[in-house]
């Protein structure tokens, strides 16, 4: 019996913004019942978050480079018809922009280890929010998910990030992107070099990733998510981490 429960941690948060991480029992991509208790607590978290941001426009994107887990590239192969994709580049804000492999990035490599990412490209969902939760189902658990809730349609997000992004590339052949998407993880509202800037976020007010950083989910929220966590049968433990005793229920209340 597989004995994994959501256990979802407070993490330290720059000024109005709430995060948060769920810890995967083990590296992407978790077996079959692990993604199905996933599955059953974003899909809730999901519907709790739409009260909180009533009328929000739900995205979804797919992380190429995170593809490589499990089956999640067949799945995607299968059902990209249905589903409806753009072509973007995800983009780190905190980090240097993304550059071409140079000769310094293939030596001193270990036998049978990869030069670093070039790039971080990223397919959007498209065909309609449906299609994003329907995307979510297919592929949590499996490490490539990103859900967000934005008051402006997901396209404004998308050129909002564009316009911020693109002009920071120095490599022309990384310039060409239909568009560019921001990449957030804990360190980016805590970065090495100087504060956390607002308009990293895009104009995105909720923000789930399956993050390797974070090992997990990584969720950051400008309003607090106690409430969408007590709706999905969460009790606080402690200070800070909110502990599911069972499988979360299928489905949150959403607001009319």
């Amino acid at each position: 019996m597989n004995s994994f429960q959501p256990n979802l941690l407070s993490l330290k948060s720059p000024g109005r913004w709430h995060l948060y991480r769920l810890p995967y029992p083990r590296p992407f991509p978790l077996d079959d019942t692990e993604c199905r208790i996933v599955r059953s607590w974003v899909e809730s978290v999901i519907n709790g978050a739409a009260m909180e941001y009533p009328s929000f426009h739900l995205g979804g994107v797919i992380q190429y480079n995170q593809l490589t887990y499990g089956n999640a590239s067949m799945i995607l192969a299968e059902r990209a018809p249905q589903w409806g994709f753009d072509w973007g580049l995800g983009y780190w804000p905190e980090r240097e922009p993304p550059t071409l492999w140079t000769p310094a990035d293939f030596e001193n490599l270990d036998v049978g280890e990869m030069p670093r990412p070039m790039m971080n490209q990223v397919f959007g969902v498209t065909q309609s929010a449906q299609a994003v939760l329907q995307s979510a189902r297919a592929l949590l658990g499996l490490g490539p998910v990103i859900l967000t809730l934005s008051e402006d349609p997901v396209e404004k997000v998308k050129q909002r990030a564009t316009a911020l992004f693109r002009p920071l590339i120095r490599d022309i052949s990384l310039k060409n992107f239909t568009y560019y998407f921001p990449l957030l993880a804990a360190s980016t509202f805590a970065p090495s070099d100087g504060p956390f800037r607002e308009e990293w976020t895009c104009g995105i007010s909720f923000y789930l990733r399956e993050s390797p950083e974070e090992k997990g989910i990584f969720i950051a929220s400008r309003r607090p998510l106690d409430r969408v966590w007590q709706a999905t049968g969460a009790v606080e433990s402690e200070p800070g981490v909110w502990t599911w005793p069972s499988e979360p229920p299928g489905k949150a209340e959403t607001q009319d």
